[in-house]
């Protein structure tokens, strides 16, 4: 069974950190360019994929967008689902970047980018506990139907980064030196020899300029 992992398309927030302030992560919308990535990486996903599809998104806005342009290239009978733990790490109800305080800032250097929890939020920790329980109640519930060749996962750059830590038994310490996951794009998990293994296989590359 083949797992692909995409990143949402550019969003409102990606271009513009304010709107988190006013505007809950979970309402922010695909952007022009944003929705132009998503088809792009439907378009690409095609090839790949078969009647024997499950989808799976978080339930944002921006990855149900994105999903529902992926979703619109395969065969009709493929299923869709929201599953709310491969949501965005969750920041805060309204998280302001130009307004943390001295003691958040403090708390931060002290506990370190996995463990610090945000106010009224979670720690990357949390985001990682979600991908385990996404894993070991969906994904092996899947594999044991044996009803599907592939997987199609929709979500955000923090749970891909903490899927693929808990896959690949990452150490946490190795967290600086992640990758950025551009949006949009494509990682395909698979097992080789009881072990998983995975690969980047698309960036989708949209110039929206005439």
């Amino acid at each position: 069974m083949n797992i692909y992992v995409i990143r949402h398309g550019e969003s409102e927030h990606n271009i513009d950190r304010t709107v988190m302030a006013h505007t809950h992560d979970s309402k922010h919308s695909l952007t022009e360019l944003g929705q132009s990535q998503a088809l792009k990486t439907a378009e690409f996903l095609k090839n790949s994929l078969n009647e024997k599809t499950v989808l799976y998104t978080s339930p944002y806005l921006r990855t149900i967008q994105t999903a529902k342009a992926i979703h619109s290239f395969l065969p009709e009978q493929v299923p869709f689902y929201e599953n709310p733990l491969i949501r965005e790490w969750e920041l805060g109800n309204l998280y302001d970047f130009n307004n943390r305080t001295p003691e958040a800032k403090k708390e931060f250097k002290a506990a370190g980018q996995f463990y610090f929890r945000y106010q009224n939020g979670e720690s990357l920790a949390d985001v990682y506990l979600r991908a385990t329980m996404f894993i070991n109640t969906v994904i092996e519930r899947v594999k044991q139907q044996q009803r599907y060749e592939n997987v199609v996962i929709v979500t955000h750059a923090a749970f891909i980064q903490m899927l693929l830590t808990f896959l690949m038994n990452w150490p946490v310490e190795d967290l600086a030196n992640f990758k950025p996951v551009e949006n949009a794009s494509v990682i395909k998990i698979f097992e080789a020899d009881g072990d998983y293994q995975f690969e980047k296989i698309f960036v989708p590359n949209v110039n929206l300029s005439i």
